[in-house]
C-alpha cells in the first residue's frame, strides 16, 4: 500500500470495515421471516420441577427456543413398573397405557403424583427448510433423602443421546431440571 494512504486507511481499519458491509449485506439472508429450520433453536427438551414436600412432579415438554410451535407432541406414561430410582430399568419389559398428545403447540404441560413414573415422549417439529422427531424415553423416581432431611429425584434414560443427573436433591437450586431430547434419524415412533 501506499506510504501516503496508510496514514489514512490503516490495514487493520480497512478489514474490520470489509467485515462490517459483509455482515450487513448478508444480515437479511440470516434472519429469516417464517419458522426456522430444524437446529438448536427446535431442538425439544423436557422440564422436570417439583416442589420439596409437595407429592406432584411438573412436566413441561417444549423448545429451547421458547416459541417454537410444534406440530405434535405425544407423551405415553407408566407407573406399572418396579424401579427404586437406582437399579438399571428393562425397558422392554415397560409398557406405556397413559397418552397426553397436542398438535399445533408451543409446549406440552402435565402433572402427576405417581411414583415411579416412566415417560416416552415424541415431539414432531416442520417447516418449509426441514423437518425433525425428537425422543425421550425417562423414568423419575422420587424418595427421602439418605441424609433424612428432603427428598431426592432419581432420573434413568433409556435412549441414546438423552443424558440426564441419576439424582438431583428436590430444592429450588437444583430444579427445575432441562432434559434435552434426541434428534431421531429416523421417524419416531408415535404412539
Amino acid at each position: 500500500m501506499n506510504p501516503r494512504l496508510a496514514r489514512y486507511a490503516p490495514w487493520p481499519f480497512v478489514g474490520i470495515a470489509a467485515v462490517l458491509v459483509v455482515l450487513i449485506l448478508l444480515t437479511p439472508v440470516l434472519i429469516s421471516n417464517g419458522p426456522p429450520g430444524p437446529s438448536v433453536l427446535t431442538q425439544a427438551s423436557l422440564t422436570v420441577d417439583r416442589v420439596a414436600g409437595v407429592s406432584v412432579t411438573h412436566f413441561y415438554v417444549r423448545a429451547l427456543g421458547s416459541t417454537v410451535r410444534y406440530d405434535g407432541i405425544w407423551v405415553g406414561a407408566t407407573t406399572n413398573f418396579a424401579w427404586d430410582g437406582q437399579s438399571a430399568i428393562n425397558w422392554s419389559a415397560v409398557h406405556f397405557s397413559t397418552f397426553w398428545n397436542a398438535s399445533d403447540v408451543v409446549v406440552l404441560s402435565f402433572a402427576s403424583s405417581s411414583n415411579p413414573i416412566a415417560l416416552n415422549i415424541t415431539a414432531y417439529y416442520t417447516s418449509p427448510s426441514g423437518s425433525a422427531f425428537y425422543v425421550g424415553r425417562l423414568a423419575f423416581y422420587v424418595t427421602a433423602a439418605p441424609s433424612g432431611s428432603g427428598e431426592v429425584l432419581y432420573a434413568a434414560s433409556g435412549t441414546s443421546g438423552v443424558v440426564v443427573a441419576s439424582s438431583t436433591t428436590v430444592d429450588n437450586s437444583s430444579l427445575p431440571m432441562v432434559i434435552v431430547l434426541s434428534a431421531a434419524s429416523v421417524q419416531g415412533v408415535i404412539p
